[in-house]
């Protein structure tokens, strides 16, 4: 198989089949997350463990999958991304339906480690790939529209499978949807040829700006991801039922496609400071809110502003990233940053939760959200600055000497 070609710089529409690799990538490495808040319940019912033991279950496989993109951040500037991206959801997929059959938690254990593993070397080529287009704000708002159009039907499918099957459906229809989107991964870009030097994280530029950056995010996923993993249960402190809530989260997502059509729509045009400090703001106040619903009306109020605010904020904040290097090294690494605080936070918001209450766990939602906002907001005044430092070239393009 060979890799499809970088897009023409004379382009002035999205690729429609890069588009469609970058969506199968992102679903296949994020349906099983998603998946999580919903078989919280059944995994600790069929395998008899509590929410702390089953919350660091979470917080052990999101930390594979983002230490896995991590690790191929740099290498990702030269590898394949279509032969990367069928090798992880490969794993992924296999690690998905051995998670169905296993007999232990042990083994479940294993398996997810694996399905980590998997998504998140299927992830990050997919990311990868956004961040070499002609417009990788646009990419990313675009992708994250699509993921969203695709996933949104998630969480409504989702107790049709655990209600009456428990676990083992759930990873069933996880390993089953990522065995259909695998063939798609094969028309993801690859990576620009550079001379000189093998790219690395190591020879990446603004390389200060980008890990304060990367470390703000960690800190506010850490809250995000906690909150998340306990959605379920949240709404059914909030008097809904599991298909009540599966459908409400359904609209959920639907409201996030709100929030990333914003985003598409507005493009750069008032900057990217601005858009990522509103929409941090609404997120923070809704999931701080979301925390400690107990009626249905704050619970889906709540949900669908939080969702909204995640997904306008989260394209500007890839294509902030993007900017800072146009061989994409430093928005994978931020992916996978980012995707460690979900690995962080169930495990944290479990103890929180079984120790202090879900009181504890809005107080987490508040302190990473603020500490986030405060960090971002030094960091965001630099980047324009860093960005016409760091000019970006077509593909194909020589790179210019160093200064």
């Amino acid at each position: 198989m060979s890799d499809p070609q970088p897009e023409s710089s004379g382009s002035t529409k999205l690729p429609l089949r890069v588009l469609v690799a970058i969506t199968a990538s992102w679903t296949i490495s994020l349906f099983g997350y998603y998946a999580q808040a919903q078989l919280l319940g059944p995994i600790m019912q069929d395998f008899h463990q509590g929410e702390e033991a089953v919350g660091w279950l979470f917080s052990l496989e999101n930390t594979v999958l983002a230490v896995s993109g991590l690790v191929i951040a740099g290498p990702l500037a030269r590898w394949s991304r279509a032969r990367t991206a069928l090798l992880g959801g490969a794993i992924a997929v296999a690690a998905n339906l051995v998670s169905a059959f296993v007999g232990s938690f042990e083994a479940l254990s294993v398996a997810r480690v694996l399905a980590g593993l998997g998504a998140g070397m299927a992830g990050a080529a997919g990311v990868a790939a956004a961040a070499s287009t002609r417009e990788p704000d646009r990419m990313f708002a675009a992708a994250t529209l699509a993921w969203g159009l695709a996933g949104a039907a998630e969480p409504a499918i989702i107790p049709f499978a655990t209600v009456p099957f428990g676990s083992m459906g759930g990873f069933l229809l996880i390993g089953v949807v990522g065995l259909a989107l695998l063939p798609l991964m094969s028309w993801l870009i690859p990576p620009r040829k550079v001379e000189g030097k093998t790219p690395s994280l190591l020879t990446a530029p603004n390389r200060v700006l980008a890990i304060i950056a990367m470390l703000a995010l960690l800190v506010f996923e850490i809250g995000q991801g906690g909150i998340y993993t306990f959605i379920e249960q949240i709404g059914l402190r909030s008097q809904l039922t599991e298909h009540q809530i599966g459908v409400t989260l359904t609209g959920t997502g639907l409201a996030g496609l709100i929030g990333a059509a914003v985003a598409t729509a507005l493009g750069t045009r008032f900057g990217r400071r601005g858009p990522i400090i509103v929409g941090l703001s609404l997120n923070i106040i809704a999931s701080v809110i979301l925390a400690t619903s107990d009626d249905p009306m704050t619970y889906i109020a709540t949900n669908w502003l939080w969702s909204a605010a995640y997904y306008f904020v989260v394209p500007y904040m890839m294509g902030a990233m993007a900017a800072l290097d146009d061989l994409g090294r430093w928005v994978v690494a931020t992916d996978s940053v980012w995707t460690l605080g979900d690995g962080l936070g169930p495990g944290i918001a479990g103890s929180l939760v079984e120790r202090g209450g879900y009181e504890d766990l809005s107080g987490l939602g508040m302190v990473t959200g603020l500490v986030c906002m405060v960090v971002m907001w030094s960091v965001l005044r630099q980047f324009g600055a860093a960005q016409r430092k760091t000019p970006r070239m077509e593909p194909g393009a020589t790179p210019p000497p160093p200064n």
